[in-house]
């Protein structure tokens, strides 16, 4: 005989209404927290100020996403796409998800703002996305069940996490993007568990929200979840025999991808665009248990000792989850902490699994940890309370106990008190050296060539200012745009003393002259040693004009006898460039061509139409360059970027 399926679990019931009046002033009273430390970021002396002027953010890839946010909001402005072509680094080079993927949340503020390069905008959005990890948190904890008195442990839990070292590592680096979408998907699993209790309208709404904000942050995010989807499908999926959940199930899921379409066809278009992954950062010498708890993964001592009292609650809750007939709750929450755990601490010990990242896996694993570790102390409260038979003695014996711990943790507690008084500003603005070195820029360089721009090996948290160098100059650059960027272009460039792969000491004077000539090289700005003597030693080709400083000195030089023109063949003179357009005069070819100074990208165009665009290839780097096939002479010809690959 067939077996009917299980009934749909149970909502607990409702409290009261005056019940909730106190946990949402407690609520409301942690987000003006979040609020506060959140403008503490801009600054401790007129925060507001600092928030609303143009000075932008330079702490570690912020400068990179204000630039590309630039570049994508002005391209969907005027062209309806995020994609666009940039001629100011590399000689050209696509501007795609692909490259960068951190830049999306900075495309839609600044497309918010009208496309305009505003430093403003980029800050605006990125406190507001601040803002938002309560509310997310929010979510994902009433979602899964877990009480008001839980819900608020789990969220203080939340936001202490997201202001220790792993978040704060985070936050300078400028990973925002992956923030968001770990907070995503921990509300999105939250509303699975509703979902499953209670489906509706604002339940599914929900579930397509989160899923849509985790696929636009970070398209590599959600698909983690995809196990955890798959089991909790086939766990509950019998309760619901209707037809009509399972629909709106699936419509949640992939509304959520559709509606992002519009930019994961261009990142999965443009995937073959990467290099090989690069050796992970950060691995362990020695992989053993005592090397991995010592790493610097955990942060410090007190987000150490943070990160055992989350996990090993998180043990215990889940068994009371399992217990109290929510086990969907506690796969989800369980096997999803345990999962992002393994992977973080993947990320620096087996190298193929560090060259993704996965160490900055950790805040999420910790996330996802909160909900049941604050819902097993609220469960050991009420346990408390049984055996000490009533709230007084429970709450002495508590008071007694926490006291005891204070004593035990009071370095840990004075950690936490501190950051939880504020926390440490990023950088804003560019200061005295940057300054000096712009206008040194500005007054003795030309936007008739380019500028080589030599890239130093950095911490993932050392800033990316020198992104910013075309919207501060005006000019072009080889280099400066992101030594770590992972696309075939950047290997032109000269990257810790190596010019185009080989050391600059073992350039030759003629391969200088050559490499100046094919990428329209016209100055040159010099850090390490071994760069500075090379150019110095090149009297006949470079002169040296200036000592600049940006973390250390370094050397501005002009190239003696630079090409006259972009065109390595033929002649064409550049009247203007930018992401719309590039423009050209007096193109003159030489048997038919002309060859430009300028990476090839499919999809270029040209105008008249009776100029043709073609490859030309570079022994010496992996991207050919633009050949303009044309019978004859012309005014003036426009190169457009229009169709995908």
């Amino acid at each position: 005989m067939d077996r009917p399926p299980p009934a749909p679990a149970r909502c607990p019931a409702p409290a009261p209404r005056l019940a909730f009046a106190w946990w949402r002033l407690l609520f409301l009273a942690l987000v003006a927290w979040q609020a506060w430390l959140t403008l503490s970021l801009f600054g401790l002396d007129e925060p507001w100020q600092r928030l609303l002027d143009d000075e932008p953010v330079l702490s570690g890839r912020h400068p990179l996403h204000l630039y590309h946010g630039y570049l994508g909001a002005y391209a969907f402005h005027t062209t309806g796409r995020l994609c666009c072509y940039d001629p100011a680094f590399q000689a050209g080079y696509p501007k795609t998800p692909v490259f960068d993927s951190g830049s999306r949340p900075a495309e839609l503020f600044l497309a918010l703002a009208g496309g305009a390069y505003c430093p403003a905008a980029y800050k605006i959005g990125f406190a507001a996305a601040c803002l938002l990890v309560p509310w997310l948190l929010l979510l994902g904890a009433r979602g899964a069940g877990l009480s008001p008195a839980a819900t608020l442990l789990a969220i203080a839990t939340g936001l202490l996490v997201w202001w220790g070292n792993p978040g704060r590592r985070a936050l300078e680096a400028g990973d925002i993007e992956l923030l968001l979408a770990a907070l995503a998907a921990l509300a999105h699993v939250g509303v699975l568990v509703r979902f499953d209790r209670a489906p509706g309208f604002r339940s599914w709404t929900g579930l397509f929200a989160t899923a849509a904000l985790g696929w636009f942050a970070h398209p590599l995010v959600f698909p983690l979840l995809l196990p955890l989807l798959l089991l909790y499908y086939l766990s509950i999926g019998a309760r619901h025999p209707h037809w009509a959940w399972h629909l709106c199930l699936l419509t949640a899921e992939a509304g959520a991808v559709a509606i992002n379409l519009f930019w994961l066809s261009d990142w999965v278009s443009y995937w073959w665009l990467r290099s090989p992954l690069p050796r992970a950062t950060g691995m362990l010498q020695h992989r053993t248990l005592q090397t991995i708890w010592e790493s610097p993964l955990w942060g410090g001592a007190a987000d150490r000792n943070l990160a055992v009292l989350l996990l090993a609650s998180a043990v215990a809750g889940v068994c009371v989850f399992n217990q109290c007939q929510q086990r969907v709750a506690a796969r989800l929450l369980g096997l999803g902490a345990v999962g992002l755990l393994a992977l973080a601490v993947l990320g620096i010990a087996w190298e193929p699994v560090g060259r993704v990242g996965t160490a900055d896996l950790l805040a999420p694993a910790l996330w996802f940890a909160a909900l049941p570790a604050a819902h097993a102390w609220t469960q050991g409260w009420r346990l408390l309370e049984h055996l000490a038979r009533g709230r007084a003695r429970a709450a002495l014996v508590g008071a007694g106990a926490l006291l005891a711990a204070g004593l035990v943790f009071h370095t840990t507690i004075a950690v936490f008190a501190g950051r939880c008084a504020r926390t440490a500003p990023l950088i804003v603005g560019l200061g005295p050296d940057r300054l000096a070195l712009v206008e040194a820029l500005t007054r003795h360089t030309g936007a008739e060539a380019r500028i080589l721009w030599e890239d130093r090996p950095t911490a993932r948290a050392a800033s990316h200012w020198s992104a910013l160098l075309p919207l501060l100059t005006g000019r072009s650059f080889i280099g400066g745009l992101d030594p770590d960027a992972g696309i075939e272009h950047i290997q032109a460039g000269l990257v810790d003393q190596n010019l185009a792969g080989r050391h600059v000491a073992q350039v030759s004077d003629a391969a200088l002259a050559d490499y100046c000539r094919r990428y329209h090289v016209g100055w040159v700005v010099c850090w390490s040693p071994a760069a500075v003597a090379r150019f110095r030693a090149w009297k006949v080709g470079a002169e040296e004009l200036a000592e600049i400083h940006d973390d250390g000195p370094g050397y501005l030089f002009r190239v003696r006898h630079p090409a006259k023109s972009i065109a390595l063949k033929g002649q064409a003179q550049l009247l203007h460039a930018d992401s719309h357009h590039i423009t050209l005069g007096d193109v003159v070819p030489e048997n038919g061509r002309v060859v430009l100074s300028l990476h090839y990208q499919a999809g270029l165009r040209a105008s008249p139409a009776r100029v043709q665009v073609e490859r030309e290839p570079d022994a010496s780097d992996p991207v050919p360059f633009v050949r303009l096939r044309v019978a004859g002479p012309v005014a003036r010809v426009t190169l457009t970027w229009e169709e995908r690959p």
